[in-house]
């Protein structure tokens, strides 16, 4: 039977979900009237299916369509949406969670802290030069928000969620205005690309530190949610996680505690599962897992400090198997699939916890 304090997280990139007429990405002009409405009842479909208490959003460009996509899901008396429209155009992350979770003011994180930036970096080996990144900012700023799960005698903790959008693995717009970088002039598709990737990995350093701040030192419960744009042992994704340890054999120790790592959902299900069906987007036919959920410990099986254990990942990704993308389109869907991964309040045993003498 189903505990109060289970709880269930889902990512879900909206794909450029933005009102009729209002630009989106290379579309000045944006989705047509028809073309809005599949989509929105696309999206409805998607979340009735998903069916989580909370969930991550990327590419959402305007809260009104959100909530228009959870009106005709009929599911807007059920959730608090926090999503916000920025003063210029752009793409941002957003959150639903169900009525009652959502706790405290929710926190967009513009900038990165400020002794979390790359600048004058002297290697001591190898490439012995200064090495400064001048980026200062979220490309798309990750939202922060607090919920406190339902159930009492015990209350379980309140759990802290990031939702992410981390810079895209495609070239990056880079201005080709006077005065032009040497670089552009030579190589302008390379230098898109080396933009991306730089900006991705220092994004997911400048989260890490932030992850780091937020979690060391205490067993609070964590978790990460988002597109990250790169596979889950890609090397932005694992700085992120902070490579934690997974338990293999009885009689290791590994995961029992990790005061900052965080565990990725698509790990815990392929240890339970017989093949590796976990991929959230194709490209040029590649399946790819690009969609994460990440948690601390307190979600960990093994764990000393655990409170919730896994049961299970779902991933909704059947419309990736569509011919073109004009084809998803035109059914008004993602170019993303959907992740949902569900964990059942369940506290390590006190005995557990007390090392033998």
């Amino acid at each position: 039977m189903p505990n109060s304090r289970d709880i269930s997280f889902a990512t879900f990139n909206l794909y450029n979900l933005n009102l009729p007429g209002q630009p989106i990405y290379d579309n000045e002009t944006g989705w047509s009237a028809d073309d809005y409405k599949v989509k929105v009842a696309w999206i409805a479909r998607q979340l009735q299916t998903l069916d989580a208490d909370v969930i991550g959003f990327q590419e959402c460009w305007d809260p009104k369509a959100l909530l228009a996509c959870f009106k005709a899901a009929k599911l807007d008396d059920e959730y608090d949406i926090v999503a916000r429209k920025p003063p210029s155009p752009g793409i941002q992350v957003a959150l639903a969670a169900r009525k009652g979770l959502l706790t405290g003011e929710p926190l967009w994180i513009e900038e990165f802290p400020e002794n979390a930036r790359f600048v004058d970096l002297r290697e001591r080996r190898d490439a012995k030069e200064t090495v400064t990144v001048t980026i200062r900012k979220f490309s798309r700023p990750p939202l922060r928000v607090t919920i406190q799960p339902k159930g009492s005698k015990p209350k379980p903790p309140p759990i802290t969620i990031y939702v992410a959008h981390l810079k895209s693995k495609g070239p990056a717009t880079l201005s080709f205005k006077p005065p032009k970088a040497a670089v552009l002039e030579a190589y302008p598709s390379i230098a898109q690309s080396v933009v991306s990737h730089v900006r991705r990995i220092v994004e997911a350093g400048a989260l890490r530190a932030i992850l780091n701040d937020d979690m060391k030192g205490n067993e609070k419960p964590v978790v990460v949610i988002g597109d990250l744009n790169d596979g889950t042992l890609a090397t932005s994704t694992e700085l992120l996680t902070g490579q934690p340890g997974y338990r293999f054999i009885e009689a290791s120790k590994a995961g029992s505690k990790s005061d900052a790592g965080l565990y990725s959902v698509e790990k815990l299900q392929q240890l339970r599962s017989f093949r590796d069906v976990y991929f959230t987007h194709i490209f040029q036919q590649n399946m790819e897992s690009l969609d994460h959920i990440l948690v601390s410990d307190a979600f960990y099986d093994h764990a000393i400090s655990r409170k919730w254990s896994f049961n299970e990942t779902v991933v909704l990704n059947d419309h990736l198997a569509l011919e073109s993308a004009e084809d998803r389109t035109a059914m008004g869907a993602s170019d993303h699939g959907q992740v949902r991964a569900k964990f059942d309040w369940n506290p390590m045993r006190k005995a557990l916890e007390t090392p033998d003498p």
